[in-house]
């Protein structure tokens, strides 16, 4: 099997994101992002990770008594992508605390675990390490959440389905990769959305009518338009030319002309961060926003 299109597949699951971290023998905190986190039981309370043979605490952790777990918040994605990294104080560079066990867990985390070491599965090229939890907290924060396009948040979706403009339309950044597919008229396939109607299901739908086969995925703009109220852009992957669309090359898009002011700044954005693999969500109107680190591929 490729391995490349099985690690694909396996990222359409949706899910949370996720520092683990333990103690070396000799007391230094390491840790690891995983979204391979998953409860098992409550009684007794367990839960269990997966940690790979590339990790460079590998060891540590397939010896470890004890172990944490810090399910990421919102706005948490840079400490998810520093301990992604091959960096090695990952640590000093984050807030964190020992709140139970001697276990440094993330400050500011959704929710987190201080587990006894149950059991050690070797599994392939990783372990599946199975803990009983010996203590748990909850902030009741919203969670960071992982898919194939990077991070997303609830908050984010929340918003692009929320129906409080007069006016609403929905499109679509297509890509394949390598070109984005715009309207013959050099726009963004675009549907307006009804009112109380989910601006994504409305959107899916005007794609099947037109026979554009697209995967949608996250949030990658949100502004309100003069005259044509709020507009939602959101990302979505192709396989190939689409017949109603034109295929424009991505490195090529800021020399592109383009007359909507708002489009052009878009899609020139849009360039730039698919040269670097970090993508933004705007918020704001046709002149002026702010762009939030959104997701980010690991």
């Amino acid at each position: 099997m490729d391995a490349t299109s099985l690690r694909a597949a396996f990222s359409r699951f949706l899910t949370g994101v996720t520092v683990v971290p333990a103690r070396t023998a000799t007391g230094e905190p390491v840790g690891f992002t995983a979204n391979s986190f998953t409860s098992v039981s409550l009684y007794p309370p367990m839960v269990l990770v997966c940690p790979g043979n590339h990790l460079s605490s590998f060891d540590v952790f397939r010896t470890t008594s004890r172990f944490g777990i810090s399910i990421l918040a919102e706005g948490q994605e840079d400490v998810s992508n520093v301990f992604a990294s091959r960096r090695a104080d990952r640590f000093s560079v984050c807030q964190w605390e020992d709140v139970a066990e001697g276990v440094p867990l993330i400050t500011g985390r959704a929710a987190g675990f201080v587990c006894d070491t149950s059991s050690v599965v070797t599994a392939g090229d990783h372990i599946v390490l199975i803990g009983e939890v010996v203590f748990f907290d909850d902030a009741a924060h919203a969670g960071l959440g992982y898919g194939p396009d990077g991070y997303f948040t609830q908050s984010n979706e929340r918003r692009a389905e929320a129906g409080d403009a007069a006016v609403t339309r929905a499109s679509v950044l297509l890509d394949d990769g390598h070109r984005l597919y715009l309207t013959k008229t050099g726009d963004l396939p675009t549907v307006r959305v009804a009112a109380g109607s989910s601006p994504l299901s409305t959107l899916e739908a005007e794609l099947a009518r037109l026979q554009i086969k697209a995967d949608l995925s996250v949030v990658y703009a949100i502004y309100d338009e003069a005259g044509n109220g709020r507009r939602i852009v959101f990302r979505g992957r192709t396989k190939g030319p689409q017949a109603p669309l034109e295929a424009h090359d991505i490195s090529e898009l800021p020399g592109m002309h383009v007359g909507n002011t708002a489009l052009r700044a878009l899609l020139n954005r849009f360039a730039e961060e698919h040269r670097t693999q970090s993508f933004g969500l705007y918020v704001g109107d046709e002149t002026a926003g702010d762009v939030l680190p959104a997701h980010h591929r690991r």
